[in-house]
This record gives structure tokens, sequence and C-alpha cells, in this order.
């Protein structure tokens, strides 16, 4: 690594820690400010900080590529302001050439926030969901808005919010197992509870349903074995919105449904969406840059910043939509996650090797 490549990633690293800090700050603060409205004997302040604190990790992942664009604005564009950069392209150095030292930084840190962004913010997330939601709910009746329902083959299960008995073991509440033959309802178990150990359930205190052709016949049992591949951790992963999960959990639930049907569209979105990321992160970058040699580079710190993040916001904002789009109407994620970012990255090489001019 040279001098100059040196003295640019030292630019571009500080100017990056900087808009993290800074998003990260505001995003906390809203958090901050949401959770406050929820405060009560049970759900404390201190609650309130432990649980935005857990929700950090995946925060820093959702805000990085507009912390990249807001890095190439900034950074750079500290450079540009004192003639900096001038110096650097009369020495040889092309727009090209600054661009791909800037990206090649922005990737050293996107390494980090990937590695971030798959093992420790899904893990983060459902702890905070799970606190949150245990401390809400502790002395309340928990809403059936929030029930759980999964398919496993003929299998549906319904069920309230899953907890850790704390001994290896798994405890769900109000649980209804209904079984289907052909497609037509066969049989409906309701059970007051049911705990998983030693890789089974064990549903108790049950009142079955069974459906045949003269009437319903009803019977009551104590406890009952039920065997499914219905597992804990499917639970928690069906019950966590797609996008925080990691690559291996929307993995783990593909092969679960593998066999049911295909999966819901928000999972393949997800999917798509955690292997484009890289992509987004690149093509907001390649937009701070061409700004940069914009009207950018005449502009002070208070300038720079606002357009930084004014251009990560947009793009943020119109890669979210597009994703809900093609969730809502069922377009491959293809369309909607990966080509938008490959066809604006194609764009702006062209704009910086002076190919194709935006006005």
């Amino acid at each position: 690594m040279g001098l100059i490549t040196r003295y640019l990633f030292k630019s571009i690293s500080a100017a990056l820690l900087l808009a993290v800090l800074i998003l990260l700050s505001i995003d906390v603060l809203f958090a901050l400010i949401k959770e406050l409205n929820d405060i009560s004997s049970a759900y404390t302040l201190g609650d309130v900080f432990f649980y935005v604190a857990l929700t950090i990790p995946s925060k820093i992942y959702e805000l990085f590529p507009v912390s990249a664009v807001l890095s190439v604005v900034v950074g750079l564009g500290a450079l540009a302001a004192g003639s900096e950069l001038v110096v650097l392209m009369s020495s040889g150095f092309s727009k090209i050439k600054i661009a791909v030292v800037a990206l090649l930084s922005i990737g050293f840190w996107l390494a980090l926030v990937l590695w971030l962004g798959e093992f420790v913010a899904p893990a983060g997330e459902q702890m905070a969901q799970d606190f949150r939601n245990h401390k809400i709910s502790q002395g309340k009746s928990i809403s059936t808005s929030k029930a759980i329902w999964l398919k496993d083959g003929d299998v549906v299960l319904k069920t309230k919010q899953m907890r850790s008995k704390g001994d290896g073991g798994y405890e769900l509440e109000d649980v209804t197992v209904f079984e289907l033959v052909d497609k037509k309802l066969k049989r409906v178990s309701k059970a007051e509870k049911a705990t998983y150990k030693n890789e089974q359930w064990t549903l108790e205190n049950i009142q079955i349903s069974k459906f045949e052709v003269a009437g319903v016949d009803l019977d009551k049992k104590s406890d009952m074995k039920w065997s499914s591949r219905i597992e804990p951790e499917i639970l928690n992963i069906s019950s966590t919105r797609p996008k925080y999960l990691s690559l291996r959990d929307i993995k783990k639930y593909q092969q679960f449904t593998a066999q049911n049907e295909s999966m819901q569209s928000a999972y393949h979105i997800a999917w798509w969406s955690k292997w484009s990321f890289p992509l987004l992160v690149i093509a907001t970058a390649m937009c701070g840059v061409v700004m940069l040699f914009g009207q950018v580079r005449s502009g002070g710190m208070a300038q720079r910043l606002v357009v930084g993040i004014v251009i990560g916001i947009v793009i943020y904002l119109l890669n979210k939509t597009l994703l809900n789009y093609g969730e809502v109407y069922h377009v491959h994620p293809f369309w909607v996650a990966m080509l938008p970012s490959l066809a604006l990255i194609m764009v702006l090489f062209l704009v910086l090797s002076e190919k194709l001019r935006l006005s």
C-alpha cells in the first residue's frame, strides 16, 4: 500500500467512523424516545437502555450504506476543499483510481460489518425482542395478535410466545395443533402448555376434538407426547422478522419448508437482500464519489454532511421500497434486490470514466 493510498484510507476511515457515530446516535435517540412510551413498573428505564443497546449491532448494519456514502462525501470532500484531490489528479490519479481506493477502503470495513450482520446482529435482535416481550408481558396476558403459526406438512401449530425454562428446555402456552388429511381438518388438539425436552414435545392438559362423519368426538388427556420437526429454533426463526435473520437462519428455515412448500416471499427477499448488501454499499459509495466531483467540493463541512445524508437516505428508501414492492407483489428478488444496485454501479462507473455525462 502506497503512501497516498494509506492517506486516503485513513481519511475515509476517519470519516466513516464519524458517519457511523452520527447516524447511530440519531437512530438510538429516536429508538429511546419511542420506547419511553412503554415504560412501566415491569419495563423500567434501565430495561429500555438495555433493549436499545442490544439492537445497536443491527442498526450499524442497516445504516452502513448511508454511512458509506457519507464517509466518501465528507472524507474526500475535505481533501477536495483543500485542493489535495486536485494535486492527486494532476500527479496521475484519475477519478476511477480515486474511486477504487475509496471503495477498497470502505470494503475493508464492510467485511467487518458483514460479519457483524451475520453473527452478532441477528442474535442481538432476537435477544432484544425476547427481553422486551418478556418484560412488557410480565403479569399481563399476551396478545393473540402475537401468536405464532407454523405449518409442518399436514400439521399446523398455533401458539403464543415461547420462553426458555433455563434447564435446556422450552415452554409454550396456549398451544393448538391442527391436523389435516387431504386438506380437510380432522383433529384439533388444544393444550394449556407444551414443553420441549430431549428433542420431543410434551402437551399438557389437552382437549382433543376429532371430526368424524357422524359428528365431533371430544376427548381429554392429562399429557401426550408429540413428535414433530417443529423445534424451538424453527419457532424462533419463524417469529423473527426475516430482515433480522442471518443467512444461516434463513437457510435452516428454507430446509424446514422444503418438504411443505416454497418459502414465503419475505424470506426470499431477505435472502437476496443479504447477498446484495455489498452491492448496495458499493453503489451508494460510488454515488458519493460522483457527487464529490460535482459541486460538493466547493462547499463546507455542513453542506457535505447534508448532501451525503440526503444521497444515502434517498438510496436507502428506494431500496426498501423496491424490497417491499417485491414482497407484496411476489416479484423475483433478483429484480428488486440485485438488479437495481448492479445497474446503478454500471451507470456510475460510466460517469466516472467520462463515457457518460449526467448533464
